[in-house]
């Protein structure tokens, strides 16, 4: 193996270590980053990577190169429609008044944060969402709330008519979402191998098509943290391809939805 190619693969492991990302997915990513570097720009660059913060410039750099930010407004909404239809009204009934509290982790841009507001809007249930991501500039692109019309595969291919209340238009064919709906999201930078400060109740949360991307020691982390997040009558939603693997705090709602799971009350209710 060359000096290069062992900068690269110790890269890696401290990407892994720091936020998780599998490695597998990294290497075609990561040698990119590299491409244009020589052996010994590859070396030292790795070196500063291991004493640098995670605030450092080129830690950032290199963690928006190893993102996947692909979402899109009512993603999966067979899944959001058993969430509008039978989960939101039976929260907002055990929350005696109170607002609920969402989490929306791996949020990206924003599109599935706001989905979820527009849900709440919808059912008549009041809440705040939390929305986080790893990624700084998918996260001032999704406090923004202004998304664009283009061809092919946008933010809005999935939006029912109806939801298109809840946009505004903005000169450029861009539709920023109404201050009222932005109002109920706060979005914040958070690395999903920590744990959520301050802690947070969350009445439901969604972490759909993220773990997807962790390793599999590193699953570990992610699910504590979003057990440390809920609370009994919690409810969790995953992807279509995802499965808890390290904790049975969540299980199925139904059959029919494997990924809608909830923590179970004492006694069943």
């Amino acid at each position: 193996m060359s000096a290069g190619d062992a900068a690269i693969q110790s890269v890696m492991a401290l990407i892994e270590a720091r936020y998780g990302l599998n490695p597998r997915l990294q290497h075609d990513r990561l040698s990119a980053f590299f491409a244009d570097r020589s052996a010994l720009q590859r070396q030292n660059l790795a070196d500063h990577l291991h004493t640098a913060p995670e605030t450092d410039s080129v830690w950032q750099a290199l963690i928006e190169a190893m993102l996947v930010h692909e979402t899109f407004f009512f993603r999966h909404n067979d899944q959001l429609a058993v969430v509008a239809r039978d989960i939101l009204p039976v929260l907002r009934q055990r929350a005696l008044g109170k607002p609920l509290q969402l989490w929306c982790a791996g949020c990206s841009t924003g599109e599935e944060a706001y989905t979820l507001a527009f849900l709440l809007r919808d059912t008549g249930c009041t809440g705040k969402i939390l929305a986080s991501d790893l990624s700084p500039e998918s996260v001032a692109e999704a406090v923004a709330g202004l998304y664009r019309r283009k061809p092919g595969l946008n933010s809005f291919r999935a939006l029912p008519e109806a939801a298109w209340r809840y946009f505004e238009a903005v000169a450029g064919d861009g539709w920023r979402v109404m201050p009222e709906v932005r109002a109920m999201v706060s979005f914040q930078v958070h690395n999903l191998m920590r744990t959520l400060q301050p802690p947070l109740a969350a009445d439901l949360i969604s972490c759909r098509n993220t773990m997807i991307y962790f390793s599999d020691d590193s699953r570990r982390h992610v699910e504590a943290s979003l057990v440390a997040a809920a609370k009994p009558g919690t409810v969790l939603l995953l992807g279509p391809a995802e499965r808890l693997r390290y904790t049975d705090v969540f299980v199925p709602m139904t059959d029919a939805h494997p990924q809608i799971l909830h923590w179970p009350l004492p006694g069943g209710a």
